[in-house]
């Protein structure tokens, strides 16, 4: 049964950013509301986001808090000045390519207008100052505490895809409504993409930190498997758009479709991905088959379709399957090697 964490890194370090903040406001006697509302929103999933935005965000917060106090000081406190202030700022962020800060700085803004006093600099200066710690914190906080850590994410999410795509093979065999193919297909392709962008946020993360060799190996394993999930997923995808029934096989033809879907749902639920001697020879039968189908015949032209589907996913397997092998060894022989990749109790015969 998976454990949910309740508290993670981001939320500790969100928290941790609000109280350096508040604290550090207090003793400095600024506004505390308003770096707070920027320590939160300015919290990034990675610290190569929070470097790259924060130094975006500063001149836009200024930009922000500049339009507050000439609008102010202009034509008052009124609905008008909250709309003209942040229409402004959005507009102004946009055309100098600010768009990261757009959201502190709109914002920092409007938060400001109910404060400002007829001192035009002080009120920039003493509000701007709030957000800037805010925003300094926050990028700090992420920077130095917990750095984050996907790889067990990756890893973790990874081995669900493939246990996924296991259940939507053996689907094919006992569903036949008439749901349509690509509401059962869709959810694993977001699936994928989703986990394509937490590779891409530790990829973002080594060019500010140090790493690894075998920690950087580990991820182009990852990435390989991805990909490997990712071709299977658009073939299991032809097949639930081909609808598969019973009443289009032989009975030599369901059985042999029935073992070889069986066996490849328990590759994919196997961590290690190892192809039985009973499946290669499953897949020996259809890939003969295939030679022997005639075209003039409806049926035998889709079970050809069906066969030759699962022998393009048979060959990806296979790949899988020598791919991880020789990962697996090559983890045994690394002390350094991420222990996260392979479960320990797996051992090959």
């Amino acid at each position: 049964m998976r454990s949910t964490k309740w508290i993670g890194r981001r939320v500790l370090k969100t928290g941790l950013s609000v109280f350096v903040t508040a604290f550090i406001c207090k003793l400095m006697d600024l506004p505390i509301v308003f770096a707070i509302i920027t320590a939160i929103v300015t919290t990034e999933p990675t610290a190569a986001d929070s470097l790259k935005k924060g130094v975006i965000r500063l001149p836009a917060a200024a930009l922000g808090a500049l339009f507050a106090v000439l609008l102010e000081f202009l034509i008052g406190q009124s609905a008008l000045t909250y709309s003209l202030v942040a229409m402004l700022t959005i507009v102004a962020c946009a055309r100098l390519k600010l768009d990261t800060g757009t959201l502190v700085a709109t914002l920092t803004a409007v938060a400001m207008i109910p404060g400002t006093t007829d001192n035009m600099l002080h009120d920039f200066i003493f509000r701007l100052s709030g957000t800037s710690i805010g925003i300094i914190v926050s990028t700090c906080v992420n920077y130095v505490v917990l750095p984050p850590k996907f790889g067990p994410i990756v890893v973790q999410q990874i081995e669900t895809l493939y246990s996924e795509a296991a259940n939507k093979l053996m689907s094919l065999l006992y569903n036949e409504t008439e749901e349509h193919p690509f509401i059962t297909y869709r959810p694993l392709s977001q699936q994928i993409e989703k986990i394509y962008q937490l590779t891409q946020f530790q990829s973002d993360e080594w060019k500010y930190r140090h790493f690894e060799e075998n920690e950087f190996r580990s991820f182009q394993y990852l990435l390989k498997k991805l990909h490997f999930i990712e071709q299977i997923n658009l073939r299991i995808g032809n097949l639930t758009y081909l609808r598969i029934k019973r009443s289009y096989f032989s009975d030599f033809e369901w059985d042999l479709l029935k073992k070889a879907i069986s066996t490849l749902a328990d590759i994919y639920k196997d961590p290690l991905h190892q192809i039985k001697d009973c499946h290669q020879e499953w897949m020996k039968i259809i890939k003969e088959n295939l030679h022997y189908m005639e075209y003039d015949d409806t049926d035998l032209l889709f079970v050809q379709k069906v066969f030759y589907e699962l022998y393009i996913i048979q060959q990806l397997t296979i790949e899988l399957a020598d791919v991880t092998e020789r990962e697996k060894r090559f983890s045994l022989s690394e002390q350094s090697y991420p222990s996260y990749v392979f479960p320990t109790e797996v051992q090959y015969d």
